[in-house]
């Protein structure tokens, strides 16, 4: 069993002998970084037999919010073919704009990604784990497909709810009624990500 397990492995390191990385500049909770893009990559690669993802990181900026996530790749080539499966299927989920896949010696293999952000800051003091909840959810109802929720992050004397989409003005349309009108959203603030 144990000699089986070491000749898959080592099999799959030789198969995908071409390293690449992922960057996007996305302000995303950690716990969302694994379960909403290196997860269903992971499962996109392995079908096709194009790779594996290797690790993925949330990088955070001097005030502790996420600000962008990087995922370690290995891939079978960096043909057209294969570097297409990996950006195609970003995009599909929601990778921000200014995107960027890169081989291992930074050569740039391709720029992708259409989604813009939206950050809902709310006080800290006032943003529980309860409200955070509630919040998300009304603001999911009101935006109706037009963005994603992609958790939240609370740092120095905020809270920030990320949201990603096609557009950031239809998506601060669609949060008004709810930041205007919903109490829990006193003295919150919208910021366009970038």
């Amino acid at each position: 069993m144990f000699l089986r397990a070491w000749r898959d492995s080592t099999e799959r390191v030789l198969r995908y002998r071409h390293f690449a990385r992922a960057d996007l500049p996305l302000r995303i909770a950690p716990d969302f970084a694994e379960t909403a893009f290196a997860e269903p990559l992971e499962r996109t690669l392995a079908a096709r037999a194009f790779g594996t993802v290797r690790d993925h990181e949330v990088f955070f900026d001097a005030s502790g919010e996420p600000e962008a996530l990087r995922l370690d790749l290995a891939l079978i080539s960096d043909r057209p073919q294969v570097v297409s499966c990996v950006t195609d299927f970003l995009e599909g989920l929601d990778a921000p704009v200014g995107s960027a896949l890169s081989d291992q010696g930074g050569t740039d293999l391709a720029q992708f990604g259409s989604a813009e952000g939206l950050g809902l800051y709310l006080p800290a003091q006032d943003a529980t784990e309860e409200i955070r909840l509630d919040i998300a959810e009304a603001c999911t109802d009101a935006l109706g497909g037009a963005g994603l929720y992609q958790g939240s992050a609370h740092f120095m004397d905020k809270t920030a709810l990320y949201f990603y989409g096609d557009s950031f003005n239809k998506m601060r349309a669609a949060l008004t009624f709810v930041i205007g009108h919903d109490p829990k959203c006193d003295g919150a603030v919208v910021r366009r990500l970038t």
